[in-house]
């Protein structure tokens, strides 16, 4: 070996040549990206407050973004109000107008309906603004548009609301009616009851047709208690009184709501009365009949009917006519006529049909089904206990509604091993038998037994029961109660029946059907309004049956959103809430200011030019859904309106847009700060990182220089 350059020689001037390279290749990016380093690494002592630095600033412009995006539907919101309040302005101007001139002109009423009506879908449209596939105003449901107002013509928005029998809600809480009742749910699962059959229709509340009639719809307990007089109701699934119906009135206890009818009283006989009716070649002035060309009139209610003794002398009142009377006893009030042949006018009644107060109209439906007398059924072989009308094999249903799996029950007074707890295995799927755990012994009770559910499971059935019928003396004062086989009054036994009810009893002598005016605190006596001849005590066995119908009751509103209030988080200390929906006050009085204006046909009984009162009450919500102040009294059948209004809208939008647009600004500024303190931790400066580039530079091309000279000297060169 000759070379005087060794392998651990060049190994060492390899590698720290190298790393001069590198210093020589960073120093070239650092002056490239003016960058201190390319990583974390490189500036190891500042990179946490670096870090801590970014993801403030990201977080910071992750606001002023999101803000922006917030701004833009504001903007949105700002453009849609204004452009409702210009339309409001508009239609309020040429409602005005309308009233200063001749409000029975037909072309008047005609073009200031359709005007209500271009505005109606105006404000639908405008409510139905998306921006981002978000509805505006929707609350926080963005995904679902928030307005419905079901306009296709206005024809058909007049058919459905005709002024007169179906009225466009005059109050807020009318119109903002939602609900769906097609079962009662306050009686679930009890026995005896059927939940589904729980309305009675009565096309006379007190059934005396010689008396003014008022149509209600009944349920079994206290489902109308949120019901708001006035809305609009639309009944389903009946026999006989499917239809739309306005509230008039909802009874103190909520279980009877009164509908708007229209409907002759049986009276004979009238000779004072007057007949009004609009002339047909002048609809500003009014015609009459008086009883010099009618003779007498006579009215019944179940044919519709008014007749006039003179022959023809009705024949003035055409079909669809609207007609007033006045003077008679009972049938004061405007009809609509259907038909009329000159002496029998048949007048477009609004009544509703029995239905669901007897078995004979409601095809046997029950909503409360009680048998007395029952036998108990214990079977070995199957496990089962089943409840029997007295002396058969036929099943009795319900016994065990409101049990689960699981429950447990004790029964009593059977004489037998089967006086003991059992634990339910399955139960019949219509609640006249259970399967039970543990073992049974065959045995027919015919004595009377109870069965009481154990651990705490509430559940009580008496089996071999009596009803007693008790005269106490005249009609309104005799009572009903059920015994138990010791002559002992079952408390609870009629808790789920209501004053007001009917009840059939048969398998008796004492069959017939008796109204309820009083239940006792305890739930064991009834209190009838019939005269029970004498007392009964049957032993035998009876059926009582309250009865009732299926259907459904409901309202719907224009909105489909909710009132869920949603928030806008403008900064990490700070949240802008929303509370802007399509049933604003300001938006829902213009919409029913619109829909009181457009209901009801020219020279029908509901039309606008015999209502004129309407144009004050719309005239009145049209400037309260505008202005902060009104100082004009609400017109009768308002009532009490929120405060709501365009004016407060605008003023929040624009405090929010202000709000939004100062915090970003302070975003902005905090933003800048931080860029400078990572443009000092990041950046290099430039001088500095040339000079040092520069060096090593140098450094590497002597490097470069020194291991040539090296690696090739050898000791021949000195021999």
């Amino acid at each position: 070996m000759t070379r005087i350059s060794t392998l651990a020689a060049n190994t060492l001037l390899l590698n720290q040549t190298l790393r001069t390279q590198q210093r020589v290749l960073d120093g070239q990016v650092a002056v490239s990206s003016e960058k201190k380093s390319q990583d974390y690494q490189g500036i190891a002592t500042e990179s946490r407050r670096l870090v801590n630095i970014e993801n403030t600033r990201a977080l910071l412009n992750r606001y002023v973004q999101t803000n922006e995006q917030e701004d833009v539907r504001l903007q949105v919101e700002e453009t849609v109000v204004e452009s409702i309040r210009t339309t409001l302005g508009d239609f309020r101007d040429s409602l005005a107008t309308f009233k200063t001139f001749e409000t029975k002109d037909s072309e008047r009423v005609e073009d200031i309906q359709d005007e209500a009506y271009r505005a109606l879908v105006a404000l639908q449209d405008y409510l139905n603004t998306e921006v981002d596939g978000r509805y505006l105003f929707s609350g926080s449901r963005v995904t679902t548009k928030p307005v419905e107002l079901n306009l296709s013509t206005v024809a058909a928005f007049q058919t459905k609301y005709d002024g007169a029998r179906t009225t466009y809600p005059t109050t807020r809480d009318a119109h903002l009616e939602d609900f769906t009742i097609s079962s009662d749910t306050n009686n679930e699962d009890k026995k005896f009851i059927t939940e589904t059959n729980f309305l009675e229709f009565r096309q006379d509340s007190d059934g005396d047709t010689a008396t003014s009639g008022s149509s209600t719809i009944a349920a079994s307990s206290a489902l109308f208690s949120n019901v708001t007089a006035g809305s609009l109701i639309t009944v389903a699934s009946t026999t006989n009184n499917n239809g739309s119906y306005s509230v008039d009135s909802v009874s103190s206890d909520g279980r009877t709501i009164t509908i708007k009818t229209e409907m002759f009283t049986d009276e004979a006989n009238v000779g004072g009365a007057t007949i009004t009716y609009p002339d047909p070649n002048d609809v500003t002035k009014d015609l009459t009949i008086e009883a010099a060309a009618y003779g007498q009139l006579s009215f019944t209610r179940s044919s519709d009917t008014m007749t006039a003794t003179t022959a023809s002398s009705l024949s003035a009142l055409a079909v669809n006519t609207q007609f007033t009377i006045s003077g008679s006893s009972q049938n004061n009030g405007t009809y609509t006529v259907s038909s009329n042949d000159g002496t029998n006018v048949v007048i477009d009644a609004v009544k509703l049909t029995d239905e669901g107060t007897t078995s004979a109209n409601s095809s046997g439906n029950t909503f409360f089904d009680y048998y007395t007398d029952t036998d108990i059924e214990f079977t070995a072989a199957t496990s089962t206990i089943e409840v029997r009308q007295s002396g058969t094999t036929t099943a009795v249903p319900d016994i065990f509604n409101g049990l689960v799996v699981g429950n447990t029950f004790t029964v009593a007074g059977t004489g037998t091993a089967n006086d003991t707890t059992f634990t339910i295995a399955s139960i019949a799927s219509d609640g006249s038998s259970v399967t039970v755990s543990e073992a049974v012994t065959d045995h027919t009770d015919t004595d009377g037994a109870t069965i009481t559910g154990a651990a705490s499971v509430p559940f009580s059935y008496t089996s071999g029961t009596e009803i007693f019928f008790d005269h106490v003396g005249a009609a309104g004062t005799d009572t009903i109660q059920l015994w138990d086989d010791g002559g002992t009054a079952l408390a609870d036994a009629f808790d789920d029946l209501i004053v007001g009810q009917t009840i059939t009893v048969t398998g008796t002598s004492a069959d017939s059907t008796y109204t309820i005016t009083a239940i006792s605190a305890d739930g064991s006596t009834l209190t009838v309004a019939e005269d029970i001849a004498a007392d009964v005590l049957d032993e035998d066995g009876a059926r009582i049956q309250v009865f009732s119908v299926s259907g459904s009751v409901s309202a719907s509103s224009y909105y489909d959103g909710d009132e869920v209030d949603t928030k806008h988080r403008v900064s990490s200390n700070r949240s802008l809430t929303k509370e802007l929906n399509a049933i604003d006050p300001a938006f829902e009085k213009a919409i029913r200011a619109m829909g009181i204006i457009l209901q009801g046909e020219y020279g029908t009984e509901g039309g606008l030019d015999r209502n004129i009162n309407r144009v004050d009450q719309a005239l009145y919500l049209l400037d309260s859904a505008q202005e902060r102040t009104v100082s004009k009294t609400p017109p009768s059948g308002l009532g009490t309106e929120l405060d709501g209004n365009i004016q407060e809208i605008q003023i929040d939008l624009g405090f929010d847009r202000v709000l939004l647009s100062n915090t970003n600004d302070v975003h902005k500024s905090l933003i800048g700060f931080y860029d400078s303190n990572i443009s000092n931790l990041e950046n290099q400066d430039p001088l500095e990182a040339i000079t040092r580039l520069l060096d090593d530079q140098r450094v590497l091309e002597a490097s470069f220089q020194t291991f040539a000279r090296i690696r090739p000297l050898s000791l021949t060169n000195f021999i």
